[in-house]
């Protein structure tokens, strides 16, 4: 007879075991304690020949062992691969754990020859209806161990003016010899650089290496982007290059401006530079970021093309999305075979019956805060189940909130998402940008009355009150977006009233996926504006407009208590799957889609990057005396 393992709380696979007695001096496990079982690999990047080694282990020491032989069934995923299993000789169905046993080790072998490139396959194991700790993990299957020549925390190879950037040469496995990569410019473009060194080596029983800062001139003589390219070479027939070439966009400080509405210097000189609390400066710099400005609250919005009142906007607090401690947390996925500690320690899921028509939202899964200081929520093609309901759905998506409050709900306002109190006098920039293959979803950046909470007349959408500052209709409007507002009812009770931005923010196109800031200012009880980047011709809401139709004005801090509260939605369109036929949703895992090759501007997952959201406060501004946790983390 065989036992199972199982999941308790979704949290580690268990084996039910009590206290049995007999002629060995292992302890032999019958029901019901629980026992923790672990997979894990020798290594997740293997080339030809080599061998891996899956290690089935009691990871407690003073847990009990089984008493009964269970089987582990393996399986393996492969994306491009129809049949990942032709990597490996005689790679097994199922394994079996014996009676007795604390570990079993498996070995496969890599087959020795006929492997052209590098494959991403997930190894999976389970027990049948049930699950163990690490139960599916990514491994890399190659021809060799390639050399990996990179820009250090820059997945985009983008390169300003004046900036400085390191370059890193890594293997996945420590190399066996001194390993040379030498690097050259192309001849006409060696003057754009100082501090290029010639060569990077990885030393003998090293796996990387980073050269220096290097330089990116910077010169008003220049006035036109550039791409660069960088060429390497490596001697080494067990080492080779995964890519020959590097190719570097260096945007140009110097060209000239374009209009407001499609250029964001109009608002900073350089939109890139980030924001750091002079409490978290020391973990930026071991970060290895440089490029940076310290802020405070009460200092002036920057303003470079002078859009902006001048000395209206002051700084209040920020989410820079900084990869370092004070920014970040830890959440498991909803299944709890999976633990995320990239996750941002400002926000929370929104995973609610509007969000979630299509697919489910799993934040652990399918967002993080990449290297780059970004906050990436994608959208795949895989069963996730729901944290709202337990039922599952074909997608996998990402939502977050901030700042929501319930005036009977007390202990929302000690949450690390409650963080900032949204009340008129307040202007809040979300800096964003829209990759990958967009069709059928809807990205978007909301703000929504807290009234939606507290019940009564209000609590029915969309009297409580909707801001939609970015939506980006992938059907109609691909390359550009909608700004919408969102109340009522009327008189009649029967319709809502929706002005919006149809057919696109006028004058803003074919920059969507590009960074751009979406911006909206409650100016006052009665009046609400917003535009894109330096563009002043913003779409503005007024409280006599909508009275006089015949609608309820919710954007009034005597009507809206609680004030508002941010949202960020990776939506469906329509409410419905997006297109079966679109690859981009679907042959990779969330593990996969961490990988650096799947994070590049060209990248086909659907995804909406977050750099930055900035809120600034006019001498209007009042938190109006309520409670909020007020530690934010910038």
């Amino acid at each position: 007879m065989k036992t199972t393992i199982k999941h308790l709380f979704g949290f580690s696979a268990i084996l039910l075991g009590g206290l049995l007695t007999g002629c060995s001096d292992e302890r032999m496990g019958a029901l019901p304690e629980p026992v923790d079982l672990t997979m894990s690999l020798n290594s997740s990047n293997l080339v030809m020949g080599d061998n891996l080694e899956i290690t089935f282990a009691v990871t407690d020491e003073n847990s009990e062992i089984s008493n009964e032989e269970f089987d582990i069934e393996l399986s393996l995923k492969g994306g491009e691969l129809a049949n990942p299993y032709a990597l490996f000789d005689n790679f097994p169905s199922k394994v079996t754990f014996a009676k007795g046993e604390k570990s079993k080790v498996i070995t496969i072998p890599v087959i020795k020859e006929g492997i052209s490139t590098s494959h991403l396959v997930t190894l999976s194991a389970f027990v049948r209806s049930y699950k163990l700790n690490n139960p599916s993990q990514p491994i890399t299957v190659s021809d060799y161990h390639y050399v990996n020549v990179a820009i250090k925390n820059n997945s985009d190879n983008t390169v300003k003016e004046g900036r400085t950037f390191v370059l890193t040469a890594s293997l996945p496995v420590p190399s066996t010899e001194d390993l040379t990569i030498n690097i050259e410019p192309k001849s006409n473009e060696k003057s754009f650089y100082e501090g290029l060194p010639p060569q990077l080596t990885i030393k003998n029983g090293e796996t990387s290496v980073e050269s220096s800062d290097v330089t990116m001139v910077k010169s008003i003589d220049t006035k036109d982007d550039e791409i660069l390219t960088l060429k390497f070479a490596v001697v080494s027939e067990k080492y080779p290059l995964k890519s020959k070439e590097m190719i570097i966009n260096r945007p140009d400080l110097h060209k000239g401006l374009g209009t407001p509405v499609m250029d964001e210097r109009y608002l900073y000189e350089d939109a890139d530079m980030m924001f750091v609390s002079a409490g978290n400066e020391k973990a930026v710099k071991e970060w290895g970021q440089d490029y940076y400005q310290i802020m405070k609250e009460g200092d002036p919005h920057p303003n470079a093309g002078g859009v902006l009142p001048e000395g209206k906007w002051k700084f209040y607090r920020a989410y820079e999305f900084h990869k370092i401690p004070s920014c970040l947390t830890s959440k498991k996925s909803n299944d709890g075979a999976y633990t995320n500690n990239e996750y941002p320690k400002c926000f929370a899921d929104q995973n609610t019956a509007a969000v979630e028509t299509a697919g489910c939202v799993d934040n652990a899964k399918y967002a993080w805060i990449t290297d780059d200081g970004y906050l990436r929520m994608i959208t795949l093609k895989q069963k996730t189940i729901s944290a709202r309901d337990k039922k599952e759905k074909d997608y996998g998506t990402s939502a977050f909130y901030s700042n929501k409050f319930h005036t009977t709900n007390m202990a929302w306002h000690t949450w690390q998402s409650q963080n900032v109190r949204i009340y008129p006098g307040m202007r809040i920039e979300t800096r964003a940008r829209i990759r990958g293959s967009k069709r059928g979803m809807l990205p978007g950046i909301w703000l929504q009355g807290n009234l939606a909470l507290d019940g009564g007349e209000w609590e029915v959408w969309p009297t409580y009150g909707e801001i939609d500052v970015m939506e980006n209709n992938t059907r109609n409007l691909p390359n550009s977006v909608e700004q919408t507002y969102h109340v009522g009812p009327n008189k009649n009770g029967n319709s809502h009233y929706n002005p919006t931005t149809h057919g696109g923010v006028p004058g803003f196109s074919g920059t969507v996926d590009q960074f751009n800031i979406y911006w909206m200012e409650w100016v006052s009880d009665t009046e609400v504006r917003m535009g894109v980047n330096g563009g002043n011709s913003a779409n503005t809401i007024t409280k006599s407009d909508v009275e006089g139709k015949g609608y309820k004005w919710p954007f009034d801090s005597n009507v809206n208590q609680e004030g508002l509260h941010y949202l960020l939605t990776m939506m469906f369109l329509g409410k419905i799957p997006p297109t079966d036929g679109d690859d981009a949703y679907k042959g990779i895992t969330y593990i996969d889609a961490r990988k650096p090759e799947h994070n590049l501007a060209t990248s086909p997952i659907p995804r909406m990057e977050i750099d930055w959201v900035r809120f600034y406060i006019d001498n209007t501004y009042s938190d109006h005396g309520k409670t909020y946790n007020k530690s934010i983390f910038y």
